[in-house]
């Protein structure tokens, strides 16, 4: 028949706070004086505590109101006490290291046990105290082996254990919105305690791990049990050597898997995991609750609640609800909601909402400031900047200030130190070296003008760029024995700039045609002086070399002074002297 065995254990109905939880700094049982005060925000109390007192609070963020205005007497005696005045009895209180915890706890939990091997199994119902109701997923564990239970919908559980007979068996109830209770089994001959307690952690809830088990992947591999699990145990997590998976819940740590913190971690297929501190490897997927310290790798993904300290790489995606120091590799795609202290390598996409020192994409980068390096095949993006270097197929983007910005098309940026290169256009508010076709700098210059050189050509040129180098575009039309047509790319020097007086050193390259027979190319090199005739206006004129590659038709004499010329069945060559001049409009 079976029947109760309370008579060989000792029942505390106590919190987590005789089970070494709380550190010797047993804030709780400080001696705190406050004086009256009427209508003051909560927030502004519990700060005001909390500096006094050398602790931090830790609660859910939905669970207090610091706005609310409250009215509290003048107070002697201890903390606890003052925040029970100050909260109400229905809130229980922890503390650890330097939290003191806050946890919404109207409820009290009841066990009864059922006859069983005391060393090897314990089965048992988890009630209501005061309406003896059954608790249904109440998260049941031993605290020196680790093995843990949820209760069953009728509030039963079974917990399978190995222990010396002369071992403690220090049982823990938690369940959310219920005060945590903690018991003893005492052996039959040694009442002796024995410290085998492994070493607890206590994260406060920040919710991104309540946010990492909503997500798309969450809700697909973390199970019911493990969410519960987290609830119930508030933040608590051990420590372990090591561990083995299949799936999420099937492990050599059981449910309690979740709230394990490993040094080896092996996950066969998958794992959840409190966190790990030394080696994870999985077939397909990592996810951990908090922080990854030294290496991780997975077959598919990984992801991470907290922080990444060392190694972590994925077949095709990371995700890091934390920071990341060190080195992130990513088949496919990274993100990390924090900062990266070290470096980013996806084959398609790296995404930082923090800072990021270096980013490596097959694709596109982007994060929030960029530290020292962006480098990918069609865009970077940094919404600002530290001085980065950008390197990009297509384009650039920072707010910020970048040291050099290279694209194939358009680069903008809010300050660039150094160069900045496209192929098309440059955007910024300042770049004193911009080398594209147009660039628009807001401290820089830009002007549109009307001139002609020794080929006849008249061209309508605008010049844009920074306080040293501009970029050149312009047409050009002549009317002689045959009507062409000229297009000036190039780029330019500001070589002197004083008041009336400038200097600019220019390389062009035109291209003439008439669109049918013929179709020459000429570089030219500038020396053009210009004096200024007003704010806006100025009239330039200068010498100028040419190098002409006509077409193998062409029969028309080579332009200018021809310094040397050469003939071959492929066409002719000229290197000539001559002129260029023009009236500038400064925009």
């Amino acid at each position: 028949m079976i029947c109760k065995i309370r008579w060989f254990f000792l029942l505390f109905t106590i919190f987590l706070t005789p089970q070494k939880f709380v550190s010797a700094q047993d804030f709780l049982l400080h001696e705190v004086n406050y004086e009256e005060a009427n209508q003051v925000a909560l927030g502004n109390v519990m700060d005001e505590l909390s500096q006094e007192q050398g602790f931090y609070f830790s609660y859910q963020s939905s669970l207090i109101d610091l706005d609310e205005t409250v009215s509290v007497p003048s107070y002697e005696g201890q903390v606890a006490d003052f925040l029970r005045l100050l909260l109400g009895e229905d809130f229980e209180f922890k503390e650890h290291d330097k939290y003191v915890i806050i946890k919404y706890a109207p409820g009290k939990l009841d066990v009864d046990l059922i006859e069983g091997n005391k060393r090897s199994m314990l089965k048992g119902k988890v009630r209501d105290l005061h309406s003896g109701e059954a608790v249904p997923f109440a998260s049941v564990y031993e605290r020196n082996t680790m093995v843990s239970s949820l209760s069953d919908q009728n509030g039963d559980f079974e917990l399978k254990y190995k222990m010396q007979p002369d071992d403690l068996v220090w049982l823990t109830v938690s369940k959310e919105e219920y005060r945590d209770t903690s018991f003893v089994i005492l052996p039959s001959v040694d009442v002796g305690l024995r410290d085998k307690s492994r070493k607890l952690r206590f994260y406060p809830e920040d919710g991104a791990v309540e946010a990492m088990e909503n997500s798309a992947l969450g809700r697909l591999f973390i199970g019911f049990r493990q969410r519960v699990q987290r609830l119930n145990l508030g933040g608590f997590f051990a420590e372990s050597p090591m561990q083995v998976s299949l799936t999420p819940g099937l492990s050599s740590q059981g449910v309690f898997n979740s709230q394990m913190i490993n040094n080896f971690s092996l996950n066969i297929l998958g794992g959840y995991t409190a966190g790990v501190e030394g080696l994870e490897i999985a077939g397909i997927f990592n996810i951990n609750q908090k922080d990854v310290k030294a290496f991780q790798v997975a077959g598919i993904f990984n992801m991470t609640g907290g922080d990444v300290d060392g190694f972590q790489a994925s077949g095709i995606h990371n995700f890091v609800y934390g920071k990341v120091n060190g080195f992130q590799v990513g088949g496919i795609y990274n993100h990390v909601k924090g900062e990266v202290n070290g470096g980013q390598v996806a084959g398609i996409y790296n995404f930082s909402q923090g800072s990021s020192d270096i980013q490596i994409a097959g694709l596109f980068n982007k994060t929030d400031q960029a530290n020292v390096l962006q480098i990918a095949g069609l865009s970077n993006r940094a919404d600002r900047s530290t001085g980065a270097f950008q390197i990009a197929g297509l384009n650039n983007y920072s707010q910020g200030e970048v040291s050099y910005q290279i694209a194939g098309l358009v680069n903008k940026a809010e300050h660039v130190s150094g160069v900045q290169l496209a192929g098309l256009i440059n955007i910024a508010k300042s770049s004193d070296y911009p080398i594209g076709l147009i660039n628009l700098i807001e401290d820089g210059r830009k002007s549109l003008a009307v001139g002609i050189d020794e080929t006849g050509i008249g061209q309508i040129t605008f010049r844009s760029g920074g306080r040293k180098l501009y970029g050149i575009v312009g047409l050009g039309m002549r009317e002689l024995s045959e009507r062409m047509y000229g297009l000036d790319l190039g780029f330019g020097l500001h070589v002197l700039d004083k008041k009336k007086l400038l200097m600019d050193f220019e390389f062009v390259n035109r291209q003439t045609t008439d669109f049918s027979e013929f179709s020459n190319n000429t570089s030219f090199f500038r020396l053009i002086p210009a004096y200024k005739l007003g704010d806006r206006l100025s009239i330039m004129g200068g010498p100028s070399i040419g190098f002409t590659v006509f077409d193998k038709n062409w029969e028309y004499p080579s332009p200018g002074y021809v310094l040397a010329g050469r003939t071959t069945k492929n066409g002719r060559y000229a290197l000539h002297a001559g002129f260029y001049a023009g009236v500038a409009y400064s925009l």
